[in-house]
């Protein structure tokens, strides 16, 4: 693929790639919302205080957070800053569709859930490996994956506007763990 096709694609990421597998979870959720919040500036869009909160519940999370995880968080949240108003779904959901909409998050429809985007400064597609067995994911950016997308648009001549790859299977930890099993 050509980097002029990759820099004018607007699936690809433009930053090197040095390692194509990443754990949703290794990074520091402080400093990942602090560069939410300027992202958000730079493009001229609010960050308000519920999306904020629930892009940081996104963040801490260790694995995949479903939408009424989240607003079963939220709620407990509120009551312990003595707030007893009720969370309204819907609310959460158009929070939820912000933060995809900003290439702040994924949607795994596979499980239902939410996570983190490795690569949240630019637009790009990846692939989702996700464990079965512990709701582990890996968000895989690289060549074979945006060369689909190169495919679809100049071969196919067909206009890509979303892209979700999500492979289900076992990870390497939780493979090891099954033959090491008697």
């Amino acid at each position: 693929m050509s980097t002029t096709t990759r820099k004018t694609h607007p699936h690809f990421c433009d930053h090197a790639h040095h390692n194509h597998h990443h754990n949703v979870y290794s990074h520091d959720a402080a400093t990942r919302l602090q560069e939410a919040k300027l992202l958000c500036g730079k493009r001229g869009v609010r960050f308000t205080p519920l999306r904020e909160d629930v892009y940081s519940l996104i963040l801490e999370a260790d694995k995949p957070v479903g939408a009424y995880d989240l607003i079963s968080a939220l709620q407990d949240k509120r009551r312990q800053n003595g707030d007893h108003k009720n969370i309204a779904p819907p609310t959460v959901y158009r929070s939820l569709g912000f933060l995809l909409e900003e290439g702040l998050i994924h949607q795994l429809s596979a499980i239902n859930a939410y996570i983190p985007c490795c690569h949240p400064r630019a637009a790009h597609t990846a692939a989702f490996l996700i464990c079965k067995n512990c709701h582990s994911v890996e968000e895989c950016s690289n060549l074979p994956v945006e060369g689909v997308l190169d495919f679809a648009a100049n071969d196919a001549k067909f206009a890509v506007q979303e892209s979700v790859i999500e492979l289900l299977g076992l990870c390497r930890q939780c493979q090891a763990a099954n033959t090491q099993t008697p």
